[in-house]
C-alpha cells in the first residue's frame, strides 16, 4: 500500500518518470505468482512443504509448560498466603481475640 502511494506521488509530481517505472517494476517482481488451482502437498516442492507434526508438538509443549509454570507460581503464592493466615490466626489466639 505504501509503495503504491509513493509511486503515485512520484508519478503525479513528475519527479523522475524512470524512478516511478522502476518502482512499479520492483513491486511487481516482489509479489509471488498466484496459484490458480489446488495442488496436493505431496506434489509441492520440498521447500514449500510445511511439516505439521513438529509445529503441533511444539505448540502443545509450549502450552503445557506455560500451564505448569502458572500452576507452580500460583502454588507458591498460595503457600505464602497460607503461612500469613496461619501466623495471623496464631497472633489472634495469643492476644485473646480468637
Amino acid at each position: 500500500m505504501l509503495r503504491v502511494v509513493a509511486v503515485t506521488l512520484l508519478a503525479v509530481s513528475g519527479f523522475g518518470q524512470s524512478v516511478a517505472d522502476q518502482a512499479v517494476t520492483l513491486s511487481a517482481q516482489g509479489q509471488p505468482k498466484q496459484q490458480e488451482q489446488f495442488t496436493p502437498i505431496d506434489q509441492l516442492p520440498p521447500q514449500e512443504q510445511l511439516p505439521a507434526a513438529p509445529l503441533l508438538v511444539a505448540a502443545y509443549v509450549f502450552v503445557l509448560l506455560t500451564l505448569f509454570g502458572y500452576m507452580f507460581i500460583m502454588s507458591r503464592r498460595m503457600t505464602v498466603i497460607q503461612r500469613e493466615v496461619d501466623r495471623l490466626d496464631s497472633d489472634m489466639k495469643r492476644s485473646g481475640r480468637g
